[in-house]
């Protein structure tokens, strides 16, 4: 059975080397040195490596996924592909396999617990973020389905926000006063192009267009 007989400190902060019969076997985290009582003379068998390296995998895949969390708020679908795109590279199997993974489970489920993954929570911070950039509703919806959230969710969260034709008047403030100045079907076709591409629809646009039209 290898025996511990060295423990080292990485460079990293609170990392360390572990050697197994004087040579090289795994890095280690602090808080596994201490939780798995890792001392120079310990014995460790096959399955006790296997913990350790599980465990270790574990707190390496959460600590990154806490570290992309602090950028902004993360949906459940764009944190399983994030941690599915880890694993694939770093045990070289494909995307659908990696996704399949009982670690991404775990931390999903851990993360939940701790408040850090709420779907509903995260739509509403991403329908509010992109209200303030006067993006319209059916390119919220569309972005927000791609990031894994249900369509009721959707719906709740897109019926409770602003009326998408304020948001379309506010989308064409900094550009309608030019395009005024061209004819009038020139002018009608570069806020119908815009403002689809912002994510409304042809109703709203109509009632912008009648807006700006009724002001002069």
């Amino acid at each position: 059975m290898p025996q511990i007989t060295k423990i080292s400190p990485q460079k990293r902060k609170d990392r360390y080397n572990i050697f197994l019969d004087e040579k090289f076997a795994f890095g280690v985290s602090l808080t596994t040195l201490v939780s798995q009582s890792l001392k120079v003379g310990n014995k460790l068998d096959d399955e006790q490596i296997k913990k350790i390296l599980k465990g270790e995998d574990f707190a390496k895949l959460f600590d990154s996924s806490l570290k992309i969390l602090t950028l902004r708020p993360r949906s459940e679908k764009e944190i399983k592909d994030y941690l599915a795109q880890k694993i694939a590279r770093s045990q070289n199997i494909k995307f659908r396999d990696a996704r399949e993974s009982l670690l991404i489970v775990q931390i999903v489920q851990k993360l939940r617990r701790l408040g850090f993954l709420n779907d509903l929570e995260f739509a509403k911070w991403w329908h509010s973020a992109r209200t303030r950039q006067a993006k319209g509703p059916r390119l919220i919806k569309t972005e927000l389905l791609q990031k894994g959230i249900d369509r009721e969710t959707i719906e709740n969260v897109l019926s409770s926000g602003t009326n998408p034709k304020t948001l379309a008047i506010k989308a064409l403030e900094k550009k309608i006063k030019a395009w005024q100045k061209l004819p009038d079907d020139k002018s009608k076709q570069k806020i119908y192009t815009y403002l689809v591409a912002r994510g409304f629809d042809w109703d709203t646009i109509k009632e912008a267009i009648a807006f700006y039209e009724k002001k002069g």
